[in-house]
């Protein structure tokens, strides 16, 4: 038998998804009975009937339940196969998505050196809190900070981080006893479990009273954080990584002899198909070369 039409398919496809001839006709931009026409005509032409049609939905039969994988698998293979050309069409384009925190303070510092080692590279940063769809074929890779299990995704290990005290320039009198200055400090929070178990491990640590904990600032982004620190609003736990420019830039410093393991580490992630690309391999062992793993 002779394939059917591509866009009967298609139409087919997208009615199975979303249970509903009118929503397959409002996403495929089309009316309904451009819809439903295309549906019979794969119905005749596969002399069974694919869907069991209700008032306001539609179900697949046996049949269309039968078919559907078969169509998803195919039009995922289009999808690689175009995506894979697009990508051979633009080898020194390099689309990135990363964690807006670390694009801020780790990433964007680091860029001059990726392009004098790799000057034949654009970067194209896509901050994102996310993981991308790689599907769309409009990502590389992708930069996280994790456990690593990311489903239908290869994670290639890239470095630890510890969570330290950063705060302004002179904030500690190193040479005097801690304890009373660490309690007239204004405090900021960065929301995330590896913060709150590094505070409740510097409280400990110096015997400071509890109550100080629910008196925090509270920011839902590491690199505010960092800027509040760097302004001088208080101080904070945050990952060294991502204030390693501040370090080297004497616009932070970080208390000594101090620092909590975090639980999470940086990943690159991407299908793996997608780590055959030199522009990702290449990418892959700069980010190597310039991560250290901090707590080995």
């Amino acid at each position: 038998m002779r394939l059917p039409p591509l866009k009967s398919l298609s139409y087919f496809k997208t009615a199975a998804e979303l249970g509903s001839f009118k929503l397959a006709a409002q996403q495929l931009n089309v009316t309904q009975a451009a819809v439903s026409q295309q549906i019979r005509l794969l119905e005749e032409h596969l002399q069974c009937q694919l869907f069991t049609r209700q008032t306001r939905q539609v179900s697949l039969t046996k049949e269309g339940r039968l078919l559907l994988p078969y169509i998803n698998a195919g039009f995922k293979s289009f999808n690689e196969g175009v995506n894979e050309l697009v990508q051979t069409t633009q080898p020194h384009t390099l689309s990135v998505s990363v964690l807006p925190s670390f694009a801020h303070s780790w990433l964007m510092p680091k860029l001059n050196e990726f392009h004098r080692q790799y000057p034949e590279f654009i970067l194209r940063i896509d901050p994102s809190e996310q993981l991308t769809d790689f599907n769309s074929g409009q990502i590389d890779v992708g930069l996280r900070f994790g456990a690593g299990n990311y489903p239908n995704v290869r994670s290639e290990y890239l470095a630890n981080d510890v969570m330290v005290l950063a705060y302004k320039p002179g904030t500690f009198d190193l040479n005097k006893p801690l304890q009373p200055q660490l309690t007239n400090q204004q405090y900021i929070l960065d929301i995330c479990p590896d913060a709150e178990r590094a505070w409740q491990t510097l409280f400990a640590k110096y015997q400071l009273p509890q109550n100080h904990l629910n008196a925090f600032m509270e920011i839902d982004n590491a690199a505010l954080v960092m800027q509040a620190v760097i302004a001088g609003q208080g101080i904070a736990v945050l990952r060294k990584q991502l204030i390693q420019y501040a370090l080297e830039q004497n616009m932070i410093e970080v208390l000594p002899n101090f620092s909590v393991e975090c639980e999470y580490n940086y990943f690159l992630v991407a299908p793996a198909h997608h780590f055959e690309r030199e522009k990702v391999r290449l990418f892959l062992s700069w980010l190597k070369s310039v991560l250290n793993d901090i707590t080995h």
